[in-house]
């Protein structure tokens, strides 16, 4: 079985600049993954395939990525997850977001069966569903799981699915919400699913409060970043991190990151 399988979201017959780059610099980080583009059948490829050359692409029914709703039902299926049933772990890398740093093997050694950069003012929701039905409702608070960049166990992302398949998973995909929540609440409470704290999942990945992070974690950046250039941009380049305009008006990268 492989450790990990690296899964990125395309929609669209081209990147922005913005995207290229991350993209771009996230694969060179990851070279030698498991990489594969997932979008819908009958994109037009050529850019991908000029761009990013050897990574394969798997096609979805054009209705999956109609919308970002369409697009969180579809990772709210477990059928998806078990396409992938051959690797322990699928890192979900959106096109806005950059790997800095290979550590997926010591992320996928860890106990956790799902992590993303945290929300640090977090999200609440009264869980009124399944077992927590009626009187049995609990509000519940989280702090972690942005899907833009996210490593999550296969096996145990179906067994969540699963075990919350009378009601959660039908709230979560009618109501058209971020499948990231669902996993973030529901994994919280579910019998056997173990998330980080917001502290290590900073680690992982940051974006929103990324200098708070920073400086919580003793001046070190996290393995990634997710939507970089939306929260405090300047930090990132600070760091290296973007597009830079040179003398003769053209884009190039920034430098290197810690």
């Amino acid at each position: 079985m492989k450790q990990v399988t690296v899964l990125v979201p395309i929609y669209k017959p081209a990147l922005e600049p913005l995207e290229a780059y991350s993209l771009a610099r996230s694969l060179r980080t990851l070279a030698g993954r498991d990489v594969r583009f997932i979008g819908p059948a009958g994109l037009e490829i050529g850019y991908y395939t000029r761009s990013f050359p050897g990574v394969p692409i798997i096609g979805f029914e054009a209705r999956h990525f109609a919308s970002v709703p369409d697009y969180n039902r579809l990772l709210l299926n477990a059928d998806f997850y078990r396409l992938f049933a051959d690797s322990k772990f699928v890192l979900i890398l959106q096109t806005d977001a950059v790997v800095l740093r290979d550590e997926l093997d010591y992320w996928c050694a860890q106990p956790f069966d799902y992590i993303g950069a945290p929300w640090p003012d977090g999200w609440e929701l009264f869980v009124s569903v399944g077992r927590f039905s009626g009187e049995r409702g609990k509000r519940v608070k989280v702090h972690v799981g942005n899907g833009g960049l996210s490593l999550r166990r296969v096996a145990k992302c179906i067994a969540l699915l699963d075990e919350f398949a009378d009601g959660a998973v039908e709230y979560f995909s009618t109501t058209g919400s971020n499948e990231d929540l669902f996993f973030a609440f529901m994994g919280s409470l579910s019998s056997d699913f173990i998330l980080p704290n917001e502290i290590i999942a900073s680690r992982f990945a940051m974006e929103l409060k990324p200098s708070y992070y920073f400086a919580v974690n003793g001046g070190r950046l996290p393995m990634g970043t997710h939507a970089w250039w939306k929260t405090e941009p300047a930090f990132w380049r600070s760091h290296g991190i973007g597009l830079v305009e040179n003398s003769a008006g053209s884009s190039s990268e920034g430098g290197n990151s810690r």
